[in-house]
């Protein structure tokens, strides 16, 4: 039985012992005032002359049946009562375990954080405020926090700050506060007014110092003004690209193939790479260098500056990265847009933090126009003769020793030498000595013979050809156009300053594959010696 069904049963047994003293007094009485004595025919005739006693008589069938229910009331009125106070328990205790969660929250922030009330009277303050303004809390508790930390100069905003929160407004504000020993310090300061039941009972005053972070964007700001300053006084091209479209595009077919594969075979894709690059930013030397009058022209003319070669380069830049390399560098063709083709020596590098999304991207461009002309030359001068421009003996020997190997055979050689050099030097002087040598080369270098074929001046009036894949034996016509030559040159009456009439005396051999080259040179060699011999008899 519990506790509801015990109350409701003590309460009816009540009721019906209170309803039952009204019925045995009213008997009693009765039974004292007529002098009868106790019996059922006594009762019956006291009940039948008093209608009032029949009535009486009913209170324990009344009252029992009321105070059961005056119990089951009860019963549920000490439930109610008990189930508030277990909530009120409850409450009361979420409320003191959320005031320590709070307290603690406070103590242990890096925030420097000061209690109110709402006339700004200081209530409290946590580690973190003592540390940073060096104040204890039993210090500062019950003073007014403006005049406290607020320098004479910023007095004014600190209060403008405290009628904004008193107001039931959050307020946000990067200032500075004046420290216990009188310095100030960079804080950014958020007020935030304390409701309960809507009604505002204080504020809570939070400090973070920000000194350290307004330093490192000073120097942030004033590298990256260095860094501008750099990038746009270079005199090197500079470029700033966003590659990150096109480390989307190429992640995304990584997903489902060799990105590097694609990239070699794909040219579709390469130049879809070109257009999702986004150019953001260029120098002046970049503007001089490609002769543009300003970055929308450059930008305007950035399909005509590639050519076929810097394409094929670009392609080695993707894979570069695709392959998570963070530089690469190459020489690179491009075009001015004066149509002019320059060299240029390319690196690009991508900068730490954006290894990921490739969003920055810097590239450099060295013109090495001059540079590689240069070195065009002296590669073109370590080859070829200087004075007529043909190859040199240095040049010939090497196409020698690469024909031992080929697949070129038969190889033909041809001897030639001018006749009488000595003689024309003797009586005319080395210049038109020199005019007679270069004659002969331009006999020897005009449509006698292919471009592939080895035409080279190895002596001072020695010339070789080396034509392979050719058996001269059976091509009459390679002779017949060398004697042709000679004979038109000779005929010529053009005032190009070279000496007429010059002869060669030649001769030739045809080597097969188990032939030595050397010996058939000096076969050729020595056939010319004899035609020579031959010329100079008759």
């Amino acid at each position: 039985m519990d506790n509801k069904q015990r109350k409701i049963l003590s309460s009816a047994l009540y009721g019906f012992i209170l309803g039952s003293f009204f019925p045995l007094i009213s008997i009693v009485y009765e039974l004292v005032q007529s002098g009868s004595k106790f019996s059922l025919s006594t009762l019956w005739a006291l009940h039948a002359n008093q209608p009032l006693l029949f009535i009486i008589a009913l209170f324990p069938l009344i009252f029992t049946p009321f105070f059961a229910m005056v119990g089951d009331q009860t019963a549920r009125h000490e439930e109610t009562t008990s189930q508030l106070d277990e909530q009120l328990k409850g409450k009361a205790a979420q409320l003191e375990n959320e005031h320590y969660f709070l307290e603690a929250l406070i103590n242990s922030s890096f925030f420097a954080v000061v209690r109110l009330d709402n006339n700004h009277i200081i209530i409290s303050s946590n580690p973190a405020f003592e540390e940073l303004f060096g104040y204890t809390n039993e210090e500062i508790t019950g003073k007014y926090l403006d005049t406290l930390i607020a320098s004479d100069d910023l007095l004014k905003e600190a209060s403008g700050i405290s009628k904004l929160v008193s107001t039931g407004n959050i307020t946000r504000k990067v200032s500075q506060r004046m420290k216990k020993d009188g310095s100030l310090v960079d804080v950014e300061i958020v007020g935030v007014p304390v409701f309960v039941g809507g009604e505002q009972i204080g504020i809570l005053g939070l400090y973070h110092n920000i000194s350290q972070r307004l330093e490192t964007e000073q120097k942030l700001r004033e590298s990256e003004g260095r860094f501008k300053s750099l990038f746009n006084e270079s005199p090197i091209s500079l470029w700033e690209e966003d590659f990150s479209e096109v480390k989307k595009v190429l992640d995304k077919i990584a997903e489902n193939e060799d990105v590097v594969e694609r990239i070699k075979n794909d040219d579709d894709l390469v130049n879809q790479c070109i257009q999702l690059i986004k150019i953001l930013d260029v120098n002046q030397a970049t503007l001089d260098l490609y002769n543009a009058k300003s970055k929308p022209d450059l930008l305007a003319s950035l399909p005509r500056i590639l050519v076929e070669a810097s394409i094929a380069e670009f392609r080695k830049e993707l894979i570069s990265l695709a392959t998570g390399k963070n530089s690469h560098e190459c020489e690179i063709k491009q075009k001015k847009s004066s149509g002019e083709i320059i060299d240029g020596l390319l690196r690009l590098s991508l900068p730490p933090g954006y290894e990921e999304t490739w969003e920055r991207v810097y590239i450099s461009i060295i013109d090495i126009t001059d540079r590689k002309q240069t070195e065009e030359k002296l590669r073109f001068l370590s080859f070829h003769d200087a004075l007529t421009g043909l190859y040199n003996r240095g040049y010939f020997e090497e196409e020698m020793e690469r024909l031992k190997s080929s697949r070129q055979f038969p190889v033909s050689v041809i001897v030639c030498d001018l006749d009488d050099l000595k003689q024309i030097n003797d009586s005319l002087g080395h210049d038109v000595g020199d005019q007679a040598i270069k004659a002969a080369a331009n006999i020897l270098r005009s449509n006698v013979f292919r471009k592939e074929d080895i035409v080279a001046r190895t002596g001072g009036d020695e010339f070789v050809i080396l034509l392979p894949n050719v058996d001269i034996n059976e091509n009459p016509a390679i002779r017949e156009r060398l004697d042709k030559s000679i004979i038109d040159f000779n005929g010529s009456t053009k005032n190009d300053g070279l000496y007429r009439p010059i002869f060669f005396s030649y001769g030739f051999a045809v080597i097969q594959s188990d032939e030595s080259l050397m010996e058939g040179y000096k076969q050729a060699d020595a056939a010319m010696y004899t035609a020579k011999t031959e010329k100079k008899a008759k």
